[in-house]
This record gives C-alpha cells, sequence and structure tokens, in this order.
C-alpha cells in the first residue's frame, strides 16, 4: 500500500526549490565543502526554523557531482523502509554511472535486497567516479535511533571513497548518531552555524526592504533565520511582554504575517496547515477552495513558509513545521471547528490512496473509533506491503482504550507476525481473543473482529486444517465484500501465500496470485504487483509450469531481485527461479538463484527455508562433497516443526535423504524413504525420494509411492515421474514394449517442460532404459541426450570443449552424422573433425564405444 503517492512521493526525491527572497548562504556553504571533502559524512543538527533545508538545497544546486536527495517521511521510522526509499533514491543516478554500474544498482529490488548486499552493490557501483555521489538525507530525526542500522547504518559509518553523505535533522539527530558526533565533532554544523550574523541579517533586511534596523533585527531574533524573516516580513518588533516564545511567536504570526495578506489567502494558510504536506487536490479538500492550485502559488511568492518541489507528476508543497504548528494553534484556539472541519476533509480524501495517514488524521480530530473501524477494513494492504512496523507503532499510539480494542490488537498481532515477532504475535492474538470476550458490541465491531480474527489466523496459524478452514472463511468474505482495488489486490495476494502454503490446488494459487498482480498494477501498486508476480513464479514452478514461470521470469521480473513483508516471505522469484532450475537440472543456475534468496534475508517461515532446501537437493545432485557439507549446514536454519501449514520436517527429511545418497549412504536414504511410503500430501518430497527408490533399484516401491499422491497429477513433474516408475517396474516385469509406450508418455509430459532432473543421475537401470528408447523410437532424442548428458565436472568428459560436448551429446541419439550436422547448424566435415578429436580423448575407437563410457 503506498502511503506516499503521486507528487508527494516524487517530492520525497527533490530538495525544495528556492523561495522568493532567498538570501544565498555562501558562509554556510563554505563550511558544508571544507567539511564534506574532509569527512565522508556531515550532520547538519539544529532546531526548526532555522533554514537547514534551504540552506543544505543551495549547496547541493551548486556542488560539482552527482547528488541525491531523500527526505525520509512520516512512515520511514524503520531501517528497512529507510533502506529502500535510499535504494530507489539511488535509482536516480543512471546518467553519472557507467552502463554496470548502473546496473548493478537497478538490479537490486528496494524492497527485497538485504542491506549487506545493497551496500556491497553501492561501493561497487560508486567506485572510480570522478567525483562522489552526494547523498543528502533530510528530516533524518523522523528515522530515530534506525538511523545507525541497516543500509544507512553502514554507509553513515563507512568511508566509501565514491559516496559522501549529509544527514540534515533536528536535534534528535545528534542524539541518534551521538557516537559519530563524539568521534568526529568536527562533523557537525549546528544551529550557531546556521544562524544569521550581522552581515547576513543587514543583507536581508536591504533585500526585504524592511524599514527596521538590521541590528535591532538581530538582537529580537538572535539570528533565528525563521524569526528574521518573520521580523523583516512584516516590519513589526515583537512584544515579549505577554507570555511565552510560543505564545509571542503564535500572537506575530496571527497579528503581523497573517494580517499583511489577503484574508483569502490567510485564511486557506490557516486551514491548509492541517496537513504539512500537500498536493493541489488535497489542498482543495481541506480548504474548499477550487483555486487551490493559484491559491498555493500565492502563498509562496507571499513569502509564507511553504516549500515548493516541483516534479514529474506534478508539484507538491510542505509548510515549514514551525509556522504549521503555530497556524494551527491560532485556528484551534479561535475556531476549532474548522480545524476539525479540515481534519476530517484531510481523513476522507486520503481514505483510499493513504489509509494510514487518514486514520492519523482522524485521531487528530477526535475520532479514533472512525480511525479504528478505517484500519479494519485496510490493514492488510498495509501490513503485506511495506507498512507493518508504522502500523503497530500507529496502533500503540492510539487513545485508551482503542489501543486494547480487540480488533487493534489482531492488526497487531499480525504486524508483528510480519515483522518476525511470532511469540509476541501469538500473545496479543491470545489477549484480542480474551478481550473479545468481555467487550461490549459497538457499532457492529463483533463482526469487524471475526473478519479481522480469521485474516490474522492466515498469518498465525500452524495446523493445516485449520490454515484451510479460515483461508476459506476469508474467501466467502472476499467473495461477497465490496473492496477497492487496492485491497483486492492485498486480500487476493495473502489468499494465494495460504494457497502455496496449503498446496491443496496448485492452479487455484496460481489464479489468485495471477489476479493479485494484475489489481495491484490497476491501483498503481507496483511493488505489490512486483511480491505477487515474485509468488506467482514459485506456485508456477510448484506446479510443474516451467514455460509458464520462465515467461513470468522473463516478462515480469528481474529474479536479481527491506519491507518486513519481503523479511517475511521474501525470495519468492529468486526460490521459484532455482526451483524450476533443478528440475530441468540447470544446477549452476539453481545453486545461484537458491543462494541469492538465502541471502534476502527473509526469516525461517518463508521461502528461504524452502530455498535451503532446494539447495541441499541441488546440492546432492551435483555430488559435489564441499557444496553438500555446506546444505547440510543451511538446513540447521530450517523450522523442525510444522509451521503455518507447511510440513518442514518432511522437507528436512527428503533433503537429508538426498544428501545421503549423494554421499554413499543410499542405505540411510532409503530408511527416509520408506518412512515416507505411504506419505499423500508432499508430491514434491514423494517425488524426489522416488528418485531414489529408482537409483536403488526399487522401482516398484517408488511407483506405489507415487500412486499414493494420484491427486497432485496434474503437476507436471508428479504425472512424468509416476509414468517413469511404471515404466521401470513394467521393465522388470518382463513387458519391455509396454514399458517403452508408458516412457514416452512420460516423456511427453516432461520434455516441454524440460524437467531433465527426473530422468538424470546415475540410475543404472533408468540410463539403460533410455538408451533403449533411442533405438526403441521417440520424438524426444534430443531431450533424453540432454538427460544422459554426465556432469563433467568429473569423469572422462571434463577432457572435451563445449562444442564437443554438444557434439557428444549427439553422439547419444540414434541420428546419423549428416542429421548431426543440420540441427547443430554446421557442415559433416566440421561434425567429423570434432568426432576425431572426441575418440581421441575418449581414447576409443568407435561411437558405441563412447557411448558406452559414461553409462
Amino acid at each position: 500500500m503506498t502511503e506516499l503517492s503521486g507528487a508527494v512521493a516524487a517530492s520525497q526525491f527533490r530538495p525544495p526549490l528556492q523561495q522568493p527572497g532567498h538570501l544565498a548562504r555562501p558562509r554556510v556553504i563554505a563550511c558544508l565543502d571544507k567539511i564534506g571533502t574532509d569527512e565522508p559524512t556531515v550532520m547538519v543538527v539544529a532546531p526548526s526554523g532555522y533554514g537547514k533545508t534551504s540552506a543544505v538545497a543551495e549547496w547541493a544546486s551548486q556542488v560539482a557531482g552527482p547528488v541525491v536527495w531523500v527526505t525520509l517521511g512520516r512512515f520511514d521510522t524503520d531501517a528497512a523502509r529507510i533502506s529502500a526509499t535510499i535504494l530507489r533514491a539511488l535509482r536516480s543516478l543512471s546518467a553519472e554511472l557507467s552502463e554496470s554500474a548502473y546496473d548493478r544498482l537497478r538490479r537490486l529490488d528496494p524492497e527485497t535486497t538485504g542491506p549487506a548486499a545493497a551496500f556491497d552493490a553501492i561501493a561497487s557501483s560508486f567506485s572510480g567516479l570522478a567525483e562522489p555521489v552526494r547523498l543528502v538525507v533530510d528530516d533524518a530525526q523522523v528515522g530515530r535511533d534506525a538511523l545507525n542500522e541497516g543500509l544507512l547504518g553502514a554507509l553513515i559509518h563507512a568511508d566509501l571513497p565514491g559516496l559522501r553523505l549529509v544527514v540534515v535533522g533536528t536535534s534528535y539527530t545528534e542524539l541518534a548518531l551521538s557516537r559519530l558526533a563524539l568521534i568526529r565533532p568536527h562533523a557537525v554544523i549546528r544551529a550557531y552555524h546556521l544562524a544569521f550574523d550581522a552581515e547576513e541579517v543587514a543583507a536581508y533586511a536591504a533585500s526585504s526592504g524592511t524599514e527596521l534596523d538590521h541590528d535591532l533585527i538581530l538582537a529580537e531574533s538572535n539570528g533565528w533565520p525563521i524569526a528574521v524573516r518573520l521580523i523583516a516580513m512584516t516590519g513589526v518588533r515583537p512584544d515579549p511582554a505577554d507570555g511565552s516564545a510560543d505564545t509571542v511567536m503564535q500572537s506575530y504570526i496571527r497579528d503581523h504575517v497573517l494580517a499583511s495578506v489577503p484574508a483569502e489567502l490567510a485564511e486557506f494558510a490557516l486551514v491548509t496547515s492541517a496537513c504539512q504536506d500537500l498536493t493541489i487536490p488535497l489542498a482543495a479538500a481541506v480548504s474548499g477552495a477550487d483555486d487551490a492550485d493559484d491559491l498555493l502559488e500565492q502563498c509562496v511568492r507571499a513569502g509564507l513558509f511553504i516549500d515548493r518541489h516541483r516534479t514529474t507528476d506534478g508539484r507538491a508543497y510542505r509548510w515549514h513545521a514551525t509556522f504549521a504548528r503555530h497556524c494551527r494553534g491560532i485556528l484551534e484556539s479561535s475556531r476549532p471547528e474548522r480545524l476539525l472541519a479540515a481534519r476530517l476533509a484531510a481523513a476522507s480524501h486520503l481514505e483510499d490512496a493513504q489509509p494510514l495517514t487518514a486514520a492519523s488524521y482522524l485521531v487528530q480530530a477526535g475520532r479514533p473509533e472512525d480511525a479504528v473501524q478505517l484500519l479494519s477494513t485496510r490493514w492488510v494492504g498495509l501490513v503485506v506491503g511495506p507498512y507493518a512496523k508504522a502500523v503497530d507503532k500507529f496502533c500503540v499510539a492510539l487513545p485508551e482504550p482503542w489501543n486494547d480494542d480487540p480488533r487493534v490488537l489482531e492488526i497487531r498481532a499480525s504486524a508483528h507476525e510480519v515483522i518476525g515477532d511470532t511469540d509476541y504475535a501469538r500473545m496479543l492474538h491470545s489477549r484480542a481473543e480474551s478481550r473479545a470476550t468481555t467487550r461490549d458490541d459497538p457499532d457492529g465491531a463483533c463482526d469487524a473482529y471475526t473478519l479481522l480474527r480469521d485474516q490474522t489466523q492466515l498469518f498465525l496459524v500452524d495446523d493445516r486444517a485449520e490454515l484451510s478452514r479460515v483461508s476459506t472463511a476469508v474467501r466467502r468474505r472476499f467473495e461477497s465484500s465490496a473492496l477497492n482495488t487496492r485491497d483486492r489486490a492485498a486480500t487476493l495476494y495473502l489468499l494465494g501465500w495460504a494457497e502455496i502454503r496449503l498446496r491443496t490446488s496448485s492452479n487455484r494459487a496460481v489464479e489468485l496470485l495471477s489476479s493479485a498482480a494484475e489489481e495491484a498494477r490497476t491501483a498503481g501498486e507496483s511493488h505489490l504487483a512486483h511480491r505477487a508476480l515474485g509468488h506467482l513464479v514459485y506456485a508456477l514452478a510448484w506446479a510443474g509450469r516451467m514455460t509458464e514461470a520462465r515467461a513470468v521470469l522473463d516478462r515480469e521480473l528481474d529474479v536479481a531481485d527491506d519491507t518486513a513483508w519481503s523479511i517475511y516471505v521474501g525470495g519468492s522469484a529468486a526460490t521459484g527461479a532455482g526451483y524450476m532450475a533443478y528440475w530441468q537440472n540447470d544446477l549452476e543456475i539453481a545453486r545461484d538463484q537458491l543462494q541469492r534468496a538465502v541471502g534476502s534475508g527473509a526469516s525461517n517461515r518463508s521461502f528461504v527455508s524452502g530455498a535451503r532446501i532446494m539447495l541441499a537437493l541441488t546440492a546432492a545432485a551435483s555430488g559435489d562433497p564441499a557444496a553438500c557439507s555446506r546444505a547440510l549446514a543451511e538446513l540447521r536454519a530450517v523450522p523442525a516443526d510444522m509451521e503455518q501449514g507447511l510440513s518442514w520436517p518432511a522437507f528436512r527429511h527428503v533433503a537429508l535423504a538426498a544428501l545421503f545418497e549423494a554421499t554413499g549412504h543410499r542405505d540411510r536414504a532409503m530408511r527416509i524413504v520408506l518412512a515416507y511410503e505411504n506419505a499423500d500430501d508432499v508430491p514434491m518430497v514423494t517425488v524426489v525420494l522416488a528418485g531414489i527408490a529408482i537409483r536403488a533399484r526399487r522401482p516398484r516401491v517408488a511407483s506405489q509411492m507415487l500412486r499414493r499422491v494420484d491427486r497432485y497429477s496434474g503437476i507436471s513433474y508428479v504425472r512424468a515421474a509416476a509414468l517413469m516408475a511404471d515404466a521401470l517396474t513394467l521393465l522388470n516385469d518382463g513387458q519391455p514394449n509396454r514399458a517403452h509406450e508408458i516412457l514416452e508418455q512420460a516423456l511427453e509430459i516432461a520434455a516441454p517442460e524440460k524437467l531433465r532432473r527426473l530422468f538424470a543421475g546415475d540410475g543404472v537401470e533408468l540410463r539403460q532404459l533410455l538408451t533403449a528408447h533411442l533405438a526403441w523410437g521417440t520424438k524426444h532424442d534430443d531431450f533424453i541426450a540432454e538427460c544422459l548428458a554426465t556432469t563433467v565436472s568429473d569423469g572422462p568428459l571434463t577432457a572435451l570443449s563445449d562444442r564437443e560436448l554438444e557434439v557428444y551429446s549427439q553422439l547419444r541419439t540414434t541420428r546419423t552424422m549428416q542429421e548431426i550436422a543440420e540441427h547443430l547448424g554446421v557442415s559433416i566435415n566440421t561434425v567429423k573433425t570434432h568426432q576425431r578429436a572426441i575418440y581421441r580423448k575418449l581414447g576409443v575407437a568407435s561411437r558405441r564405444e563412447a557411448v558406452r563410457l559414461t553409462h
């Protein structure tokens, strides 16, 4: 769910434009230049009103080399979200980097790339630049302690030759980065650096045309830039006799600043100050002004304290925090009903695109129940998007008793499960159920709670039967509810993910995730669409629809793929790509993709645990002892018990069986095979274990096992494996012709999806059957040749070149030399030359001897 969208989102990556009457700050710019040359990180810290942003923006417009600007938004409060925001900003550097360097950045998915991988890519991409990249992080105080964590923390405390950071924020920023401030105090620009000196006050007074003496302005303002501007703008000396500095400032803004502009403009400024960030439509909704566009520009021209950002999506505006706070205070004290109406109008305008922001306005308007009701209908999209931590913080900050409302507790339980706090999530869920039994039902809250409870169970439940029940309940409510496009996309996504875990219908998971991706695209939710497509790749690969999975990868995704949801179920596209490559016996590709998934930072109850299982199967298939040892170590990170409907014990056992077989312990592998002889609900496990049984010359056991998962026969590798096992059983029963007929049926299924793994390996009986099948007659000569090809990491084929290996694979078929030449697109003389080289290197004298050498 995109909380910042359109022009406001784009303005997050643009410095503000200079306001009319802006005073150049050469003294501050010189300070930034000097410190920025000597130090990898500069902090610019001061209270509100010291012109930090405008001074740094002026410096950024003049500095040599590329500048990337990031303004942290209200929800950029955790390291993962800040990392994602920075990676999105760095994508603006396409013109400044080499093609290969930019490609490294482009391939980083902001939502799924872990901080270590992102840091390495940035360091590599920025090395060797003529001028370093300057990364400005404005409003850094929003990040609080997360500034020290994740990607930003690593960049701040590193000293990358191609990168310089400027961190801009209020005084809390210095507290958050206190270690850096203590070690390098000269790298901090503080309020006294930013305060106007006598010369600057004199220059500003002259440019503004005020009649007040500049010494008086300096004495009254003490160089505080916002006060200097206020006094020079109005030409009136503040009277501190009537209370605190805040009271004086508020009165001054009311009586002199707003009084100096037309009444319509003053009213517009007061009302729109209810929203610090504004777009033209939001300003129109809050103020009721048809000419909000013109009024915003008038505010800029009048020198009112509003920043303007020009973006590709239009204009965005931001009131200066101090000025907006005092304007709200003026409205609160004089016409509280008008401030209430403005906040309600903002909530109504934003509830579709920015529900969490809208809920915040409802709370400010004294409507916490309305905020909870809004959140109760929109929370799924927020939690499966990048806002799980923001949702939890919002819920905690709700006033009593709403912060302990069972609906709120269930939402928090789901958010904490996504974040990774499983034990706390279950505590919150139990608390919610307890509160629900003792609380009166306000305006139908019980029905809302029942739906929330079932949705939360999709995150928490371990038992597959219970997961199936709640998934069905949520799906039925979804089918009968009127939801907007964003929430439909999020709910479809959640149901699709639940279906992957249930494994009751491969087609249903594909349909749900395909629909989720399409709905997300329609709603402009590109990140949710990307994640739905990643899950779709996995669902298609699990269903054995490899051609379709490859099409999604090639057309929609870059599998070189931190929101909390990505950490929770991250790595789906890479895991799906690895799963597909394993069954297609592309073991190097499988290893690379699965290692990428393992390195994505996802938790154990996600695709990453599946990637670890597949990594073990890939290592076993390769026969590499070192890879097997590493894969065995990775299995320790896989859950030992069933969780969230996933049969982790079975997956761990199949991985161990494969590793046992690969390391020469076939008896131990067979003990695991026989332990799962009657399993009927883990088709992938059954297929892999049946393969072990076949290589142990127990095809009848394999055939019987595969019949027990016949309800999964719509999965290509399940059906093909069952037919292959039946063919071997028939061969052992003395029915060779029937065996070849059944094998041809298996090949008809396997060849289009390139399921080479089923027919590869060192199973003697299967290799003999495949070789004989070439002579029997088949439409799949090339596929069989690929399956029979020996892995060249060791053995007699290591001496052959790549081209010779191609020719050798063709020698296994029944093709003539002329047909081989035509198939490879070369002359027959070239084929014969390679043939002679192959015979010489293998030490054989005939085609029959060459082919038999690797049987």
